[in-house]
């Protein structure tokens, strides 16, 4: 259903890192949304007051509320799809994750809603029913089909596009489903056993669920807005793309903040021969900053480090210092190593990545570190800068 619906309704629908192509997919999951919505909340609204079912009225309730959650989310595409300016020099991609929170918010506020129903319900429950209400059951047995396609179209369109709205918008048409369900539970259970509350019990279990779904997405759209460490793929994709270059020796210092989809802003400082033409090392430098906005959309600045290579003593007291390390602690790595020799002392410049849970014992590490290094050889004097590994996103650039 979802190829078809692009192919129809979407020019150039596998161009999903297109920003107009982005927003044509939120427009067809929103119109699709506002559509089926509002036939789902008429026929549940006229069932619901005809068997006076709080239940069926609350579940009406919720997909008015999707419709509103269509709504908006087709607002947020057409913001989000904004290009840069003087006041938002990062665009406005973020409006996305704002459009996530409004959503769990509505999720959330029609979950207390439901809950207040359903206690009304078990206070003053219903009459029971006379006869078994087919035409309640099936109605409703076609608003779960409804709402299955919603979900599988949404979640469809936000794994290709990586949209958090239509995933969110997915796990609330999913919510419905679950909801109905319960709805027509309720109302086999009640016609069979003549216990009416039942009604509002599973109303009550049925918003519970729903909340938790909420705050779920209330606390994804949040961590992004804070701004979450990028994946791990997209990170090993940047290095071995740095990496692959033969003038790179090592990539350290890696910063990636992402500011919305296909909106990535990273920085690096990569590792070069200092023995080599600094204006052709330059050149590759803007190439590969180049390169990684046209393969992986990473706007990049490269700060260039020169090394030296094959130099004898340099290794040997990169040797040390990383036997040192591996004694202390297998995770610590060093990079931006240079020595400074003198005619009593070497300065071994570096710095060092300290693991998270290992932070509050630098002192302690560089301690161990100067100690075990002059047993080695008493004439060399380190000189450290210690990197949080909370900050640091890198490989080994030691070797």
């Amino acid at each position: 259903m979802t190829e078809l619906l692009l192919k129809i309704f979407v020019k150039d629908y596998k161009n999903v890192k297109d920003s107009n192509v982005r927003t044509k997919y939120g427009t067809l999951g929103s119109i699709f949304g506002v559509i089926t919505n509002l036939a789902i909340f008429i026929a549940k609204i006229i069932i619901g007051l005809l068997s006076g079912s709080i239940s069926i009225l609350a579940d009406a309730v919720n997909n008015l509320g999707d419709i509103g959650t269509s709504a908006i989310t087709l607002f947020g595409y057409k913001i989000s799809s904004k290009p840069a300016d003087r006041d938002h020099p990062y665009g406005h991609h973020r409006v996305e994750y704002i459009i996530s929170l409004i959503i769990a918010v509505i999720i959330l506020s029609l979950g207390i809603n439901i809950i207040v129903q359903g206690v009304s319900s078990i206070m003053n429950p219903a009459e029971k029913y006379d006869s078994f209400p087919w035409v309640t059951v099936v109605i409703l047995a076609i608003t779960i089909l409804i709402k299955l396609a919603q979900s599988l179209l949404y979640s469809s369109l936000g794994k290709r596009i990586n949209s958090m709205p239509l995933r969110a918008t997915s796990i609330d048409s999913r919510n419905d489903v679950i909801a109905t369900l319960f709805v027509i539970v309720g109302i086999i259970i009640s016609y069979f056993t003549g216990f009416t509350q039942i009604d509002g019990i599973l109303a009550i279990v049925v918003a519970l669920f729903i909340m938790y779904s909420g705050f779920d997405i209330l606390k994804q759209a949040a961590n992004m807005l804070i701004g979450e460490t990028p994946e791990n793929e997209m990170v090993q994709k940047f290095i071995d793309l740095l990496e692959a270059n033969p003038e790179v020796l090592g990539v350290h210092d890696i910063k990636m903040h992402c500011y919305g989809p296909n909106a990535t802003f990273a920085s690096a400082h990569v590792e070069v021969d200092g023995a080599k033409d600094i204006f052709l090392l330059h050149d590759t430098i803007d190439n590969l900053e180049n390169e990684c906005l046209k393969v992986l959309r990473i706007n990049t600045v490269l700060h260039m480090d020169p090394i030296k290579v094959h130099d004898p003593e340099t290794d040997r007291c990169k040797k040390i210092i990383r036997a040192a390390l591996e004694e202390i602690n297998p995770k610590l790595t060093f990079h931006d190593f240079r020595i400074v020799s003198g005619p009593t002392h070497i300065n071994a410049v570096f710095d060092i990545v300290v693991p998270h849970d290992e932070t509050k014992k630098k002192k302690e590490i560089l301690s161990q570190l100067r100690k075990i290094v002059a047993q080695k050889d008493s004439r060399i004097h380190i000189v450290v800068t210690c990197d949080d590994e909370y900050t640091y996103i890198g490989n080994k650039s030691d070797d």
